[in-house]
C-alpha cells in the first residue's frame, strides 16, 4: 500500500520504477483531498528488491524508495 495526502483534489500518475528506471507500473488516477492510498498485489509487481515511486500531480512531484521482498 502507497499512501499519501494531497493539499486538493486532483488528477496524478504514480509511476514505480526499478533501480535502471525501467517503468514496473503506471497508475493515472483521480484524487480527492486529504489522504490516499493505491494498494499493489504482489502478482502485478515483477520485481523484487529496491524500487522507487514516483507521485506527479500538475504542480509538484515527490519520489521515494521502497524495498519489495518475496
Amino acid at each position: 500500500v502507497i499512501g499519501f495526502n494531497l493539499p486538493e483534489a486532483v488528477a496524478a500518475t504514480l509511476t514505480i520504477t526499478d533501480v535502471s528506471g525501467k517503468v514496473v507500473k503506471s497508475v493515472n488516477q483521480e484524487f480527492a483531498k486529504g489522504y490516499n492510498e493505491i494498494k499493489l498485489e504482489r502478482r502485478e509487481m515483477p520485481a523484487t528488491g529496491i524500487l522507487y515511486y514516483q507521485l506527479d500531480t500538475p504542480t509538484d512531484s515527490a519520489t521515494k524508495m521502497m524495498l519489495l521482498m518475496d
